[in-house]
């Protein structure tokens, strides 16, 4: 039985596992492996807070599908065992939803591997200019290190020096080298990479025992590759043959463990030049942030906002805007639905009936549960009373809607995010209402949000 999962720590070796077991398939997916994992899980740019977004799909105890995303949201990794590919569309959907940015969602795909190609085109996915490529190197033989005078070679522990291999980082990664401007941006690592082998971290020293070059390899029995990441030399040092020098050791080291071959997960000619040969070449594929309809297809601008029934966002056909809203089913404590676009219709309706200002309901796609608002442009009011705008002239307005959705029997959402300025006319652009009761009314809740009784 397949059962989907949010990703959690205690998942981490597992996930390890399989992408072990996957680049055993083929080499369709040699540019994640399970290294690149690791090193992206405590790369310092990664916000863990979102790792739980990260989706893993199992049939009963065996791992037979994730979706990863590399340090940032926007790209992700997507990929379930041969057997399973039925669960593909799925996957892809998921990192669609969960792992894009407000760009989109790109995901990178070899270019042989048809069947995944093909699904992707499907799902909306479209071929761009971006390309990755990875490299190769067999290690049948030891390769010579040479170095200037003045300089040496030595393993490192990173792990336990993670102050000096990031201030390495920082200046052989081009981000400058005033040490103090590092040191504001530096934060301690959480957590280890349990794979991590100094042995196989290499650096190089000067006179002085400054780190000014390095290269790592990873390496697991279960693989016949070393995976290279990352490499870097100080500006200062470049042209001396370091990066040559450190890279060579680090494989060298692989060799010794039992590594038949070593990767790297570029195309740069340095690479190249030093004996890595190109191996696998992948395409971007693009999602852009677009829903069609009842045929019509609406660009996505940006999110306006998430309430409890629905995503809004602010959407284009060519230069005309409108707010799409596109119903979720996340559970909410406070609060019970039942259809929630039928819901949203019938309030709709009930409100137009009522005479109280709101943006017109343009479409409504009853299957997708999306519904398409015209688009009142201005200041939430939310906002307005955040900056510590006046908004007295805007109660008499308020009250008026009070009374008029009293009178039909109905409470609104009070709450400020709800209600929009434009021309000094006050709308209420959410669709929500109830049945009347005293304890929701505008008195008896919503204007201690108005007035400044309660925080918003």
């Amino acid at each position: 039985m397949i059962r989907f999962v949010n990703f959690q720590h205690c998942y981490y070796q597992q996930v390890c596992d399989f992408l072990i077991e996957i680049n055993k398939e083929n080499n369709y997916h040699n540019n994640w492996n399970w290294a690149r994992f690791e090193w992206m899980y405590e790369h310092p740019l990664t916000n863990k807070e979102l790792l739980n977004e990260m989706g893993l799909w199992f049939d009963d105890v065996h791992l037979v599908g994730v979706t990863l995303f590399d340090m940032f949201f926007g790209e992700a990794f997507v990929v379930v065992l041969s057997n399973y590919h039925h669960l593909y569309p799925e996957l892809l959907n998921y990192a669609f939803d969960y792992l894009k940015d407000d760009q989109g969602l790109g995901i990178s795909l070899h270019d042989d591997n048809k069947q995944e190609i093909d699904e992707a085109i499907k799902q909306g996915f479209y071929k761009e200019e971006a390309e990755e490529i990875d490299c190769e190197i067999n290690l049948d033989k030891e390769f010579a290190i040479s170095l200037p005078e003045g300089f040496s070679v030595e393993t490192f522990d990173a792990e336990k020096n993670s102050q000096e291999i990031e201030w390495l980082f920082w200046q052989g990664f081009d981000h400058g080298n005033d040490r103090k401007v590092f040191l504001k941006q530096y934060k301690e690592s959480t957590g280890t990479r349990p794979h991590f082998n100094p042995y196989l971290c290499i650096v190089i020293k000067n006179k002085q025992g400054d780190l000014v070059a390095s290269a790592s390899t990873w390496y697991d029995i279960r693989t016949d590759y070393a995976y290279l990441e990352p490499v870097c030399v100080i500006p200062s040092c470049r042209k001396l043959g370091l990066g040559k020098a450190a890279v060579y050791a680090a494989i060298n080291h692989a060799r010794e463990l039992g590594a038949k071959r070593a990767i790297v997960n570029s195309g740069q000619e340095f690479y190249q030049k030093i004996g890595f040969k190109k191996k696998n070449h992948y395409s971007f594929y693009w999602k852009k942030e677009e829903r069609t309809v009842n045929g019509v297809t609406y660009k996505l601008e940006r999110l306006l906002g998430k309430g409890k029934g629905g995503y809004s966002y602010l959407a284009k056909v060519g230069d005309k805007e409108y707010v799409l809203k596109q119903i979720h089913h996340e559970p909410c404590e406070y609060y019970q639905f039942g259809n929630k676009i039928e819901a949203e219709n019938n309030d709709y309706q009930r409100l137009l009936d009522a005479g109280i200002r709101i943006p017109k309901m343009i479409d409504i796609d009853v299957e997708k549960e999306i519904i398409i608002k015209e688009y009142i442009e201005g200041d939430v009011s939310s906002d307005l009373i955040k900056e510590k705008h006046s908004i007295k002239e805007y109660i008499p307005q308020l009250k008026e809607m009070a009374k008029l959705a009293k009178e039909k029997g109905l409470n609104i959402d009070y709450y400020p995010t709800n209600f929009v300025v434009k021309n000094k006319l006050l709308y209420y652009i959410d669709y929500e209402c109830n049945s009347y009761m005293d304890e929701w009314n505008l008195d008896n809740w919503g204007i201690k949000y108005w007035n400044g009784e309660k925080e918003l």
